[in-house]
């Protein structure tokens, strides 16, 4: 791998100083001779920059390898049934120990103030697509979708706080039907703790397009062009060869900045 190529990853994420730093460790420093000179990389990284560029650049240093990558396709889909199910003979105390160490934040916002608790997300009838709406003002609250995770998360741990910690789970659901997608949903992030949106989906401060960035990021969407804060436009491909283009063309090109 040439430090030019690690240079266009640098670019997107890296401020000057770093980036300077990291392209001088490349070619001063690093050695492709050593056992496992990738992992000198990412360490370097992982000390050095941000999230965003160590992921970036660890999929820069995958892309060689398809005899590595391909087999593990297959693995990156989650086998949801596996972990559908509630372990309903563990405790309230261990679902309490997971909210405080999960949701520590959510368990901040106060859901009494109205701001707190402005919008609801409904189906629309004619797209079946999610939309966001005003409490206060629009109807349809009362077709209110289950992703309010925040404060049905602040109401579940109300709720144990009130009752015995050696209440098996199983008993807890017996009065508390209404909280039991929580529930999974707190098991769940017991053991993949990046499966929750750690926010306030129904704050009168959500910005819908943060999400959307998010979601469309994974599909390679690049350079987002907001249109509202509900929508925006993306680029997909941009600068990528035409198939006539495909015999003579620069590899760097989903790198170049300048596109």
């Amino acid at each position: 791998m040439r430090a030019q190529r690690l240079s266009f990853a640098g670019g997107c994420w890296l401020e000057f100083p770093i980036r300077q730093n990291f392209i001088k460790f490349i070619e001063t420093k690093f050695d492709f001779n050593i056992d496992y000179p990738f992992n000198e990389i990412y360490l370097w990284l992982e000390k050095n920059s941000c999230d965003e560029c160590v992921e970036y650049v660890v999929s820069i240093m995958m892309e060689p390898f398809d005899e590595i990558i391909k087999p593990l396709i297959h693995e990156m889909s989650s086998d949801e049934d596996k972990y559908f199910n509630i372990p309903t003979s563990r405790t309230v105390a261990d679902l309490n120990n997971i909210l405080k160490n999960k949701y520590s934040e959510i368990l901040n916002i106060d859901f009494e103030k109205k701001e707190n608790n402005q919008k609801f997300w409904l189906i629309s009838k004619n797209k079946e697509e999610p939309r966001l709406a005003d409490r206060y003002v629009e109807y349809g609250s009362d077709l209110e979708q289950p992703l309010a995770i925040a404060r049905d998360i602040k109401k579940l741990f109300e709720k144990i706080n009130l009752i015995d910690k050696n209440l098996a789970i199983a008993e807890f659901l017996m009065d508390n039907s209404d909280l039991r997608y929580v529930v999974r949903r707190a098991f769940i992030i017991e053991k993949f703790p990046y499966s929750e949106i750690q926010d306030n989906t129904i704050s009168e401060n959500l910005v819908p397009i943060d999400m959307l960035r998010l979601k469309l990021s994974f599909f390679g969407a690049l350079k987002f062009d907001p249109r509202s804060d509900k929508w925006l436009r993306i680029c997909m491909f941009q600068g990528a060869p035409l198939p006539i283009d495909l015999k003579n063309y620069d590899d760097h090109w989903v790198y170049n900045l300048d596109h």
